[in-house]
């Protein structure tokens, strides 16, 4: 399997990929538990496109499924993202600290998404607005559809099903709740998920303020007083250093977190 080695936030246009797949929580878990027994990427990959893994009917259905979960989790080929997806795992299937980690990379992922959640889903949180709706989304892409032309060439359909989709996605990592209706709720963030965020930052360079105030922690609907309160607690168990007085931002972090130590 070729490296892909892409960044680990999608920075490119709008893009329709995740009118397929869902949040693929159960199908995700699957690979993981076959990649924590010891076989390879391509071993798993093989299982999964052959019907010994995932059991949807059709090859072609699998394959695309193969690639979605592939794109979100490992073709950045990063060896501390996949180290720390292989301990989220290892929590539990179910845990908070496995399902915050898919949510936080399917966001990353998909530019859309991530706009989605950071500007409309937080507005609406921060406002006292719990509610969403597919409409939401909608009036998103037509507000960018002069800067992304792509938009426009979409079907109204395809709009549509891409919304549903990540809705429903979002409901299932926690951070909405209701099938027709959906209500707005903060999804637990663990302290392993928020470490990781911060190696995440650090690694793209961020530091000090620019970490407090940096839009991923609204994925979790987080202030940035939380997110110093998160920051305080991961300098109690002696992870980091930091400090904040006022205005001033003390933050160091291991120096390893700088480079990207690629699988």
């Amino acid at each position: 399997m070729a490296k892909q080695n892409r960044d680990l936030r999608d920075k490119g246009p709008y893009s329709a990929r995740n009118t397929v797949g869902i949040s693929l929580l159960e199908e995700t878990g699957l690979v993981m538990k076959r990649l924590i027994s010891g076989l390879t990427l391509n071993q798993v990959r093989q299982q999964a496109v052959d019907g010994q893994l995932l059991r949807q009917k059709t090859r072609e259905t699998r394959r695309t499924l193969w690639e979605r979960i592939y794109y979100r989790l490992f073709s950045h080929q990063i060896e501390w993202v996949i180290h720390d997806l292989k301990e989220s795992y290892e929590q539990g299937p179910q845990s908070a600290e496995f399902i915050s980690f898919l949510y936080l990379h399917y966001a990353l992922s998909d530019r859309l998404t991530y706009d989605f959640v950071v500007n409309v889903v937080w507005e609406h949180w921060y406002n006292g607005n719990i509610f969403v709706s597919r409409d939401d989304i909608l009036f998103l892409l037509d507000e960018v559809s002069e800067q992304q032309p792509q938009v426009r060439r979409w079907t109204e359909k395809s709009k549509h099903r891409l919304s549903s989709t990540i809705l429903s996605a979002l409901r299932d990592f926690g951070l909405l709740k209701g099938v027709k209706k959906k209500e707005i709720m903060q999804p637990g963030l663990p302290l392993f998920n928020a470490e990781h965020i911060l190696r995440l930052l650090t690694f793209e360079g961020k530091r000090g303020n620019e970490v407090l105030s940096d839009s991923t922690w609204k994925l979790f609907l987080l202030t940035t007083d939380d997110v110093a309160h998160i920051l305080s607690r991961l300098a109690q168990n002696n992870r980091i250093r930091f400090e904040r007085v006022g205005s001033t931002t003390v933050l160091e972090t291991p120096l390893e977190w700088e480079t990207r130590n690629e699988n």
